[in-house]
């Protein structure tokens, strides 16, 4: 546990660095009504698939889908995450991930993911209540292979 806690704390530090990863992610929307902003960032060997949708468009898109879930009360987005190893090509459904976000003002939620086998990511939903650019950080952990991520996501 304290080398768990030790590696967080060195991540973190990890993060800021990754501010300029920014710089090499490239987003795109998925279908013709759908708001779901999509970032891939690739770190040492694993792609991180990030999929940003507001509440209102999970809800609708879980409705098509024809699945049924509670949003979490007081959040606004649901942030959805996919590790790929790069080489295989094959998803990783066993990492423990924990996702930051920072608001525009400095202040951050921190959350333990959860893998959802129905939509094959791990997902949390998230308060990001005002415009600007807030920063989503991850530190993952799957089997012996750790890691850390981000992008900046900008609420219009």
């Amino acid at each position: 546990m304290k080398r768990y806690v030790l590696f967080f704390l060195v991540s973190f530090l990890g993060w800021i660095v990754l501010a300029s990863v920014s710089s090499a992610q490239h987003g795109h929307s998925h279908g013709a009504g759908s708001k779901m902003e999509t970032r891939e960032v690739s770190v040492e060997g694993v792609k991180i698939i990030f999929q940003i949708m507001s509440n209102a468009e999970h809800k609708k898109m879980l409705k098509d889908m024809k699945m049924k879930e509670d949003i979490e009360p007081g959040t606004t987005h649901n942030i959805a995450l996919t590790l790929k190893d790069e080489k295989t090509q094959k998803e990783i459904t066993n990492a423990e991930i924990q996702m930051k976000v920072i608001d525009p003002k400095g202040k951050d939620q921190i959350k333990t993911l959860k893998y959802e086998d129905h939509m094959k990511s791990y997902d949390a939903y998230f308060n990001l209540p005002a415009k600007g650019k807030y920063q989503v950080l991850v530190l993952y952990k799957s089997g012996e292979k750790k890691g850390t991520a981000g992008i900046y996501h900008e609420v219009k």
